[in-house]
């Protein structure tokens, strides 16, 4: 790379050089025109010669920069042709034109190198002033003489001084050019294994005969590894990686310990060097240079090391360009760090440390394909916790991440080593078992899984019993995508819930054709509001001694234009898990209230209805039922009009919520009855 670049800067400079010759030589040209003319006009055979020379010299010497490449060459050419051309015009004109000899000499300087402008404008001074001399009184010809000497002089001293200004332009363009190229390798995220090496030659460009090596610290933080060091012998690369930092342990080790830049200008007599003295001498090691290489937070990152052939001692533009590319490989460190660090929270739980669904999405393509391919089963495994919620309640969040931790450490004792354990959230562990040869494989997994978490855990002092469910679909029986594949998985383990828990359930056709009615259900049930499937029957009760009807109680019926008439065992449910039990209680109410006022007044003014409840209405703070007794006083209803049925596990879950919402349907008069007691397990 830093070939390349140098050869861009000599490109870039020689077009400059060309340029301006091209630019001097023309207006060299048209100058010396109007000269020419005025040497004819005064009939000067002499001058017209001289003028005629240098014009068809600079001519030639134009067409040679326009049509080659040999700028230098040309530039050279010049300076000698006009230092001849004045030698041999005041051979003939005399002292007349020495103004000239200024100029020229200036000129010289810029067209040739320092020490051969010198050596030809000594020439020309001396060729000048051997020629005039005669023609000068004493008082002109040392003022002459000294202008010339200072002239040369000081384009001398100039010549110099922008010789060294340029060259530092140079040198400084150079490296911000090769930093420019490593900053993007870094910005197109190449990776730490590419972007290293491709400081370490950068460096060994600029410092000819020198070797780079950068190690960077590992995971203890107390040893260095080889980062790179494309250049240095391989035995001695096998011999520092892996070395110990700490003070006197070598340059590098010593600077990861120090945080501060080593300078060793001779390894073979420097005491840090004394255990690698040999070593160094076998590789032609003598010096070494190193610095730390530290993150923005005062960490060290590694170490950046130059080494010489020779015994050397840094200058100070050394070390400038060693802390630029020290900064550069911590540019470099720390984009790899947060890439990993990135990657790593988007593929993997944050708790238990196993992969997130995220990545379990992709094992679980792979694992397909290899499945497909190796005409082997591939089992999906789903594990939901059995009473965790419990656990947190009861124990606390910190004793149910202990819980959540210690689960994945038995999960992933518990399978094979080429089985993969993944964590979707909550308290929902994935395992695929792959290349499973049969079903019986597969169960010798799961049966291990279901013994090994129904164990004792021993959390905090305390002894807690958790199961678990699991639920098992298999490539390619039960499914052939991974989305379908885990659907069906989720599918079996609710079924092992509903079977008791702590038990294992493998996905059938049933389940599936179970799911497909129970979505199609779900749709109908939201149109069945809109398109007016609903009605309500109304179930007396009598008054045994009297056989008066003085109470009711409303009962919800969906007539479904094409299956027929469902069951409220079969809707009730799914409304309620999907809310939809909110707006089709809402429904209910109305009709009531606007069905017993008209009972109340043509057939029994103390008639009382009863309305079923669902314990979704009791969610927040019971506002459903609550604006149910303001719509009774705004239909001017009495509030014994209606009744409110709970049922006896509705007590027994969320009491102090339930209790509060109670108490002021109570207040407003409304009559609150225990609907299906004593399934309940008769709580009170």
């Amino acid at each position: 790379m830093a070939a390349i670049d140098r050869n861009f800067f000599d490109m870039i400079r020689h077009s400059s050089e060309k340029k301006i010759l091209l630019t001097v030589t023309a207006i060299a040209l048209l100058g010396l025109l109007p000269f020419l003319l005025l040497s004819i006009k005064a009939n000067d055979g002499a001058q017209i010669i001289i003028d005629i020379i240098a014009i068809f010299g600079i001519t030639i010497i134009f067409s040679g920069v326009w049509f080659t490449q040999k700028t230098q060459f040309f530039s050279g050419l010049l300076a000698i042709f006009i230092q001849i051309t004045m030698i041999s015009a005041i051979y003939v004109k005399g002292a007349s034109l020495i103004y000239w000899v200024f100029p020229i000499i200036i000129a010289g300087f810029y067209l040739l190198p320092p020490v051969s402008a010198s050596i030809l404008n000594s020439i020309l001074v001396i060729m000048t002033c051997s020629l005039t001399y005669a023609q000068f009184n004493s008082f002109d010809l040392p003022r002459i003489i000294a202008a010339l000497i200072l002239t040369t002089v000081f384009s001398l001293a100039f010549s110099l001084f922008m010789k060294n200004r340029n060259q530092q332009l140079f040198e400084n363009e150079k490296v911000s050019r090769l930093r420019n190229n490593i900053l993007e390798l870094i910005a197109s995220s190449a990776k730490l294994s590419e972007v290293l090496p491709a400081i370490l030659i950068s460096i060994e460009k600029e410092y000819h005969g020198a070797m780079c090596s950068i190690l960077l610290l590992d995971n203890s933080k107390k040893h260095l590894v080889l980062g790179s060091a494309p250049n240095l012998p391989k035995f001695y690369n096998e011999a520092v990686n892996g070395i110990k930092i700490g003070h006197g342990v070598g340059s590098c080790g010593t600077a990861a310990y120090t945080g501060k830049r080593v300078i060793v200008d001779d390894i073979s007599s420097h005491p840090y060097w004394a255990p690698w003295t040999e070593i160094a001498k076998k590789a032609k090691l003598a010096a070494c240079w190193s610095e730390p290489i530290i993150d923005n937070q005062g960490n060290i990152l590694g170490t950046f090391a130059i080494y010489h052939k020779k015994i050397s001692t840094p200058k100070a533009i050394d070390f400038i360009l060693i802390e630029q590319f020290a900064n550069l490989a911590r540019i470099a460190i720390e984009r790899e760090q947060a890439d990993k660090l990135i990657w790593q929270q988007a593929n993997f739980d944050s708790l238990t440390h196993l992969p997130n669904r995220n990545l379990l999405h992709e094992h679980l393509v792979t694992a397909i394909k290899n499945a497909k391919r190796d005409g082997l089963q591939l089992a999906v495994a789903m594990l939901d916790l059995d009473n965790f919620k419990d656990v947190n309640d009861s124990l606390g969040h910190a004793t149910g991440d202990a819980l959540l931790v210690e689960c994945s450490k038995r999960i992933k004792n518990s399978i094979r080593k080429n089985d993969i354990v993944a964590r979707l959230g909550g308290d929902e562990f994935v395992v695929l078992i792959i290349g499973a040869q049969s079903v019986a494989n597969i169960d010798n997994v799961v049966q291990k899984l279901l013994s090994t978490l129904a164990q004792p855990y021993k959390l905090e002092q305390k002894t807690i019993y958790s199961t678990v469910s699991i639920g098992i679909a298999i490539y390619p029986d039960d499914a052939q995508d991974r989305s379908v594949l885990l659907r069906s998985a989720d599918q079996a383990m609710y079924s092992a819930k509903a079977q008791g828990r702590n038990s294992i359930h493998y996905f059938t056709e049933n389940m599936r054709i179970d799911v497909l009615q129970r979505i199609e259900m779900v749709e109908d049930l939201r149109l069945a509001l809109a398109k007016k499937q609903f009605y309500l029957v109304y179930q007396p009760i009598i008054n045994l001694e009297n056989e008066d009807i003085t109470k009711a109680e409303a009962l919800i019926r969906w007539q479904h234009p094409t299956k027929g008439l469902i069951s409220p065992l079969d809707f009730i449910p799914l409304a309620e898990e999907t809310g939809l039990i909110i707006e089709i209680s809402d429904w209910i109410f109305n009709e009531v209230i606007q069905q017993v006022k008209r009972w109340r007044e043509n057939y029994c003014s103390t008639l009382a209805v009863s309305i079923n409840t669902s314990p979704i209405q009791y969610k927040n703070k019971g506002e459903q039922i609550v604006n149910w007794i303001d719509a009774l006083a705004k239909n001017k209803l009495a509030p014994q009009a209606i009744g409110i049925e709970i049922t006896e596990n509705l007590l027994m879950e969320n009491q102090a919520e339930v209790v509060t919402v109670l108490d002021k349907i109570r207040l407003s008069g409304i009559a609150i009855s225990i609907d299906d007691f004593g399934t309940g397990y008769s709580s009170f």
